[in-house]
């Protein structure tokens, strides 16, 4: 893998069914964060394989589980340049915080005002968390509310959103 370009790849990686060519998410997400980069969506190619787009880290946030990952690739010294720089401009431009909110599950007060509480404190952790995320990176006050508006909807029906 040549980290230095600036192109995104699509990556093939073989299923755990195929032990001696299989590559865990772990392996490939501690390669990727140390040097600069980020996975996308995984798809299955066929029962075999998969594949997911790759890419050089652009400015943007990150999540808990990765700057977790990071600090510990960082302790491991296993966090190359490319990677460190990475982090450094995200620190910078106040992106490496920017979802520390949504990662805690704080409810926005735009959102809490109209959600029923007690059924979104039933709902999945890790659904909460994709939908405070999808509100937060709204583009523009519209989109924002117009999201606010799907999830108080759904929350209250009791379902989930599909995309979620």
């Amino acid at each position: 893998m040549h980290f230095a370009q600036r192109d995104s790849v699509r990556l093939i990686t073989w299923k755990a069914a195929h032990p001696q060519k299989y590559v865990s998410r772990d392996e490939v997400l501690d390669a990727l964060i140390s040097h600069g980069w980020i996975d996308g969506r995984r798809f299955t190619i066929d029962e075999d394989r998969t594949a997911q787009l790759i890419s050089p880290r652009k400015q943007q946030a990150w999540s808990k589980s990765y700057k977790d990952r990071a600090e510990r690739l960082r302790q491991e010294g296993l966090m190359h340049p490319a990677g460190e720089a990475s982090i450094q401009s995200s620190k910078a431009s106040g992106l490496w915080n920017f979802f520390d909110d949504v990662d805690a599950l704080i409810v926005p007060d735009d959102l809490s005002g109209e959600l029923d509480l007690n059924k979104w404190e039933q709902l999945p952790p890790s659904y909460r968390r994709n939908v405070l995320r999808w509100i937060k990176i709204a583009k523009n006050p519209t989109t924002r509310q117009q999201r606010i508006t799907k999830t108080v909807e759904t929350t209250h029906a009791g379902k989930r959103m599909q995309q979620m």
